[in-house]
């Protein structure tokens, strides 16, 4: 069974070349910018999406947050440097982010409010999906120490010493699961109440999306069978590969990558042809069946969801434990 890589596919290879080139370049210019900064050790710049995914392209923009380790005012600490952050991703990555405020130069936050409150009354979507992102795609712009001891810290959080070491970490992968559905859900409200674009978006929910909580379940199952501090570190070690790079990885002796990558090559290639994405951002719903490029995509997307299945029960026998917690 030969082992199957990312450099088999040339738009996903490409794309992690780009990604990871441009990551390298940002990451010298912040750390340039900032090197004088009495505040620079309290900042950690990350950015996720199709960067963190590694899948990026001249048409990705770069989604981004950050993390000021104090209580003193953002605003009023690190002004200047919040400026300079801005500009040196305007000038590597010109693609402007959503109007959410989930991301972007002025999303800041303290640390403890990604690993305090988790399903609480001040949980919405906003610290759901940076919390949920930060393990599931994000990479650092700037402090990586800091980054990886957060991310540490946050997975301390949700892998519990009360475990039993026979079953998933529950916490840790019912709050991806819940993630999953808030993005399916949050479409809808996105386009239906806000009126935004419909046929990008539903696109990416169908192959992107599905790809960050495809790669959540692997990690969870990888825990299972595992002592807490084994799991802590075999979870850091995973979450710290882009998911396609994590796929090809565990896919030894199960040998099914292929018609995983296959589709998501197919989706990658089209998404990255700037007139495709241009007229896909312009899809409404009530037009879609008149829309080739998006039935092609749509039709890959039911294929690529029925390869993903096929893995994960190929990889993990019928009795194991993330069947039944994913359905129960």
């Amino acid at each position: 069974m030969s082992e199957v890589t990312m450099a088999d596919y040339k738009t996903i290879n490409q794309a992690n070349t780009f990604s990871q080139e441009k990551l390298q370049q940002i990451r010298a210019v912040l750390a340039l910018a900032l090197k004088d900064s009495p505040s620079k050790e309290k900042i950690t710049v990350i950015t996720t999406g199709s960067y963190g995914r590694a899948e990026a392209s001249d048409e990705s923009d770069l989604d981004l947050f950050i993390l000021f380790d104090s209580d003193l005012s953002a605003e009023d600490t690190i002004r200047e440097e919040l400026k300079i952050i801005k500009q040196v991703v305007n000038d590597q990555v010109p693609n402007s982010v959503g109007d959410s405020g989930t991301f972007g130069a002025d999303a800041v936050i303290n640390f403890r409010e990604l690993v305090t409150n988790i399903g609480g009354d001040q949980d919405d979507n906003k610290s759901l999906t940076r919390r949920m992102l930060f393990l599931l795609e994000a990479v650092y712009l700037y402090g990586d120490d800091r980054f990886k001891d957060y991310q540490k810290r946050l997975l301390e959080k949700y892998i519990l010493p009360t475990s039993p070491q026979s079953q998933a970490s529950k916490f840790l992968l019912n709050d991806i699961i819940r993630y999953y559905r808030t993005m399916a859900t949050d479409f809808e409200f996105k386009v239906s109440e806000q009126k935004k674009e419909w046929g990008l978006r539903n696109i990416k929910l169908r192959f992107s999306r599905k790809l960050i909580y495809f790669g959540g379940l692997m990690v969870s199952a990888e825990l299972v069978g595992l002592n807490r501090e084994e799991r802590i570190k075999k979870a850091v070690d995973l979450f710290s590969q882009p998911v396609l790079i994590r796929l090809c990885g565990l896919d030894l002796g199960v040998g099914k990558a292929h018609g995983i990558l296959s589709h998501y090559e197919a989706f990658l290639e089209r998404i990255s042809n700037h007139d495709v994405r241009q007229k896909l951002g312009r899809l409404e719903k009530a037009d879609r069946e008149s829309n080739d490029e998006f039935k092609a995509l749509r039709d890959r997307g039911i294929e690529f969801s029925k390869a993903l299945d096929s893995w994960l029960k190929a990889k993990y026998p019928s009795d194991h434990v993330i069947h039944h917690s994913l359905v129960f």
